[in-house]
């Protein structure tokens, strides 16, 4: 698994969670505040490439990198970009979902997404809006069906490996 620094990873989360705490407003300035600390230490690249970890790790909860789960991966990619729209249309640029949509699809195959992404070239600063809010809706997902806080809690554990 690609090693992402652990500022990175914590502000991906940070951002995926504005978008998430519609239910908390009074958390969005600490939050912000930590990502442009964040975003000032390891750069725009580090930070999409921690959410890039997260959204994998997210997805894996739900089955991503399983054999045999074609089907729903398809349905599910089909179902995020669609919701991304909807909910994010005058946020997220048209030309950056694609590159979502490759990423996701890469991590149901159970491939490395982060080291797939890095090999695609440059990222322009706006795929990371659009991934940050594949996470929420990914995570939103998780939590939904296995309860709230879940997604963050599995992917807090998980991750030790991934971070430096």
């Amino acid at each position: 698994m690609t090693r992402v620094a652990v500022g990175a990873v914590q502000a991906a989360w940070d951002q995926a969670s504005v978008l998430r705490s519609g239910d908390d407003p009074g958390r969005i300035p600490a939050l912000g505040e930590r990502i442009a600390a964040a975003t000032a230490t390891h750069g725009t690249g580090e930070l999409l490439r921690g959410t890039i970890v997260l959204l994998c790790g997210a997805l894996d909860q739900i089955g991503a990198g399983r054999p045999g789960g074609e089907q729903f991966a398809q349905r599910f990619i089909d179902t995020l970009m669609n919701k991304i729209v909807r909910q994010w249309s005058g946020y997220v640029e048209p030309s950056d979902l694609p590159m979502v949509r490759h990423v996701v699809a890469v991590a149901f195959a159970g491939r490395d997404a982060v080291a797939w992404r890095e090999q695609t070239g440059p990222a322009p600063d706006s795929e990371r809006i659009a991934m940050t809010c594949a996470l929420a809706l990914t995570a939103d997902f998780v939590d939904h069906v296995n309860g709230p806080g879940v997604c963050e809690h599995r992917l807090l554990t998980a991750l030790g490996g991934a971070l430096d």
